[in-house]
């Protein structure tokens, strides 16, 4: 059992926000080992902060003060004022305008681990662990598939898949990126899974059309290198599919380097699948000689360009 006294807590349990002032008292961290950090949190009358945690959960009580709270992606508003508790369930960016000075007592999960504050885009870093640590239940109808996965399954093996699962349950969770625009979650990894729930009306009724997920931090390129590492370490590919995610990579700035180092491919596999486009944008941005012989190919190298 523990006893704390928010004005007995060491200077390092007590952040000053570099912007705007407010004050966080982190009451417990994860170094106290209950599965969640809790902060008292002091805003200034006339203060807004832009909000967004994409790596935590939080839910907030108003212990005392006057508040407007704004949804950033719905435009929908709240009064917050004593006795009020809202919760961030979709990691939902939003405004915080302290009408008055505002108590707020906040719990996060995962936990805190020390001082952090908050970065650019109005959340907190991840403790660096691994995201299997931090599973969560999403509804089917919150979750949509991305339209670039390059991996398939045979009808035979999704039978499988669909009969394994309702033998010993999901024991793996499906890799998603939260997509704050559309208010949706978007596989990354383990579409056929997200197809059983959504196709077998047996285990959607047992799961009560909820599916385990772990939630990454990723923009739209880094989203598909993630699908490929994940799907080539251990299945096929559709060729022409992956040869048009590589279009749209260097569509979108990517160097022949980072594309290669981010999804595990050799210099010469990235070639064919960009002559497989038949896209001549692919190579606007090369050098070749005004001929060649056939019957010598040399090794294909990297340009020195720096990486996108």
């Amino acid at each position: 059992m523990k006893v704390i006294r928010t004005a007995e807590l060491p200077a390092g349990r007590v952040v000053t926000c570099p912007k705007g002032g407010f004050i966080s008292h982190r009451i417990l961290l994860a170094a106290d080992n209950v599965g969640y950090s809790m902060s008292k949190t002091v805003i200034p009358a006339g203060e807004q902060q832009f909000w967004h945690y994409k790596n935590h959960l939080e839910s907030c009580y108003c212990v005392s003060g006057k508040a407007l709270l704004t949804n950033a992606t719905t435009k929908q508003y709240w009064a917050i004022g004593p006795d009020t508790t809202y919760v961030l369930d979709n990691h939902d960016p939003h405004w915080f305008e302290a009408l008055e000075e505002t108590v707020l007592i906040c719990v996060f999960n995962p936990p805190l681990v020390g001082q952090e504050i908050h970065n650019e885009s109005g959340s907190y870093s991840s403790d660096h662990r691994s995201p299997v640590y931090d599973v969560r239940s999403v509804h089917i109808s919150k979750i949509m598939a991305n339209d670039y996965n390059p991996n398939s399954v045979a009808p035979p093996e999704m039978a499988l898949l669909e009969t394994s699962i309702w033998e010993d349950g999901y024991t793996q969770p499906v890799v998603v990126v939260y997509d704050a625009e559309k208010d949706m979650y978007v596989v990354i990894d383990g579409f056929h899974r997200f197809r059983v729930l959504k196709e077998s009306a047996r285990i959607r009724e047992r799961e009560k059309e909820m599916l385990p997920v772990v939630v990454l931090d990723k923009e739209m390129g880094d989203r598909m290198a993630s699908t490929i590492r994940h799907n080539r370490a251990r299945g096929s590919h559709n060729i022409e599919l992956m040869s048009s995610i590589v279009a749209e990579l260097v569509e979108m700035g990517k160097s022949d380097r980072w594309i290669s180092s981010h999804i595990g491919m050799s210099p010469d596999e990235l070639l064919r699948l960009k002559q497989i486009t038949g896209v001549a944008a692919l190579f606007a941005n090369k050098q070749f000689s005004a001929s060649w012989e056939a019957q010598h190919s040399d090794p294909v190298v990297f340009e020195d360009d720096e990486a996108a």
